[in-house]
């Protein structure tokens, strides 16, 4: 474990390059839950192919977000410890991974309302006038 110094710069570094180890952790819980909850979607019976394609970019996006995210709480600070320009560029290298990460999450996450909110002919006519509805599947199986 790296003992704090002296210089009150190389402290406040050292807090915001973990800040941003925390940061990318809860990323990585989120993205666990999320692309569960978009498998159990996507395994569902009652869902179109339209649906099953935007599920799939969706999970695609998400697990796309999950390198960034793993790459940005490697430990590197320990590489050099107590060095200021180090510290500097861990702190800038995690933002940046951080930020690529979160609009991963962002692309996927609108995948993911698309295929919730299917547009579909209202009164199974021709008609441009479209109707938002959010598929269930029920409980019991129609008989």
């Amino acid at each position: 474990m790296v003992e704090p110094s002296d210089d009150p710069r190389l402290n406040g570094l050292r807090k915001r390059i973990e800040e941003l180890n925390r940061k990318g952790t809860q990323i990585l819980i989120f993205l666990a839950f999320a692309l569960a909850g978009a498998v159990l979607f996507w395994s569902t019976e009652g869902i179109t192919d339209l649906q099953q394609d935007l599920l799939l970019s969706t999970m695609r996006w998400w697990a796309l977000a999950i390198l960034p995210s793993v790459i940005g709480i490697l430990p590197v600070k320990e590489i050099r410890e107590n060095n200021g320009s180090w510290y500097s560029f861990v702190r800038w290298l995690k933002f940046v991974l951080l930020w690529l990460a979160i609009i991963c999450i962002v692309v996927g996450t609108t995948y993911f309302i698309r295929s919730t909110l299917v547009a579909q002919p209202a009164d199974n006519t021709q008609s441009t006038m479209l109707r938002f509805s959010l598929r269930i599947a029920p409980l019991c199986p129609p008989e």
